[in-house]
Parts: structure tokens; C-alpha cells; sequence
């Protein structure tokens, strides 16, 4: 299940001793691009986009991570990253200390 950042507008799903998080609705506010004008241009199915925003799907599809990073002129992890239960750990502690 997704857990949405309210403030960061990310979503964050656990997956084995991790999480992936999903940046793209962040990405898209940041440069200040609708979906639907990135769905239309670069010819991408509105429910594929949408589960790749909420990290609702089961595989990443390369060839719509690569429209999507040529489009907004971007980086993979910039769209979708995955990061180890440790590192959030330490994220953490270093907020509390």
C-alpha cells in the first residue's frame, strides 16, 4: 500500500527491506507540467502514468520512464527511487538528534 507525503506530494511503498518512492506528481508540480500535457505529447497511457505517480503496478516500464525522463529533462531517480528500511532509519535519528 502507498503512504502519500502530504507536503512532498510522493508516495512511498514498501517492497522486501525497503521502500521504492514515487517522485513523479512532485517532479510534475515542481517544473509546473500538467499530466495531461506530458500524457498527450509523449503518447502515454493516462492509467500507467497514474499508477507510476501513486507506485501502484508491479513493474517499472522502461519505455515510459524514458519518454517521461526526456521529456521533463530529468533522471531516473528523480521519477522513481528505492531506498533500504537503513536509510530511513538513519534519517531518522538524525532528525531526533
Amino acid at each position: 500500500m502507498a503512504v502519500k507525503s502530504k507536503l512532498e506530494k510522493t508516495y512511498k511503498v514498501k517492497y522486501q527491506d525497503g521502500y521504492y518512492i514515487f517522485k513523479l506528481n512532485s517532479l510534475l508540480d515542481e517544473r509546473n507540467v500538467t499530466k495531461n500535457s506530458v500524457k498527450n505529447k509523449k503518447e502515454i497511457d493516462f492509467n500507467s502514468m497514474q499508477r507510476l505517480i501513486k507506485g501502484d503496478l508491479t513493474r517499472l516500464d522502461l519505455d515510459i520512464i524514458a519518454k517521461l525522463c526526456n521529456e521533463l529533462d530529468c533522471k531516473i531517480e528523480d521519477i522513481v527511487e528505492y531506498r533500504n528500511e537503513k536509510w530511513f532509519n538513519k534519517k531518522e535519528d538524525e532528525c531526533l538528534s
